[in-house]
């Protein structure tokens, strides 16, 4: 990310994104410090309290099911397991977002490698079980990698006359 010349509108769509990834990973952050502080029952009393305007009177949507469903279903080893599962999910993306915005060089390959992996993971989930939002979200990621891909280029090709007026 330069800030000495005109931003391309793929350099905008890569902030954007970065801020996006960001905070996603903030909000995993805190969905983990929800269900480590609050039970299934009280979860699913809020989520009552919630949507309890938009779902007077009214069936209640599909994601509201899946979501009251997925409440109940919660048992401890899956609710230790989702909260472990959202806490490093949390910890790469902060890592890699803030890696980058302070431009160290590490984040780059620490960013492409780590979401690499969990979008692979995504498309894993894709094949078992297919959903809209899953497939939406994994091209979102794919496309996020092709950016963070080409901003370490761009910093490595910047660095690389650097390095060898250093070693000359």
């Amino acid at each position: 990310m330069s800030w000495f010349r005109p931003a391309s509108t793929l350099d905008k769509i890569f902030e954007v994104g970065l801020l996006l990834k960001g905070i996603d990973g903030l909000l995993e952050l805190l969905g983990g410090f929800l269900l480590l502080f609050l039970t299934p029952a009280r979860l699913q009393h809020y989520l009552h309290l919630i949507t309890q305007e938009t779902v007077s009177g009214e069936k209640p949507s599909k994601i509201l099911g899946l979501l009251f469903h997925s409440i109940d279903s919660l048992s401890t080893g899956s609710r230790v397991f989702l909260i472990a599962y959202l806490w490093v999910h949390a910890a790469i993306k902060l890592v890699a977002v803030i890696g980058i915005l302070k431009n160290l060089l590490w984040a780059y390959p620490f960013s492409l490698i780590t979401l690499g992996l969990l979008t692979l993971f995504q498309v894993i989930s894709i094949i078992h079980k297919a959903s809209i939002g899953m497939i939406a979200l994994t091209l979102f990621d794919i496309f996020i990698l092709w950016l963070i891909w080409r901003e370490y280029q761009k910093v490595k090709s910047k660095l690389s006359p650097k390095i060898q007026k250093e070693e000359d």
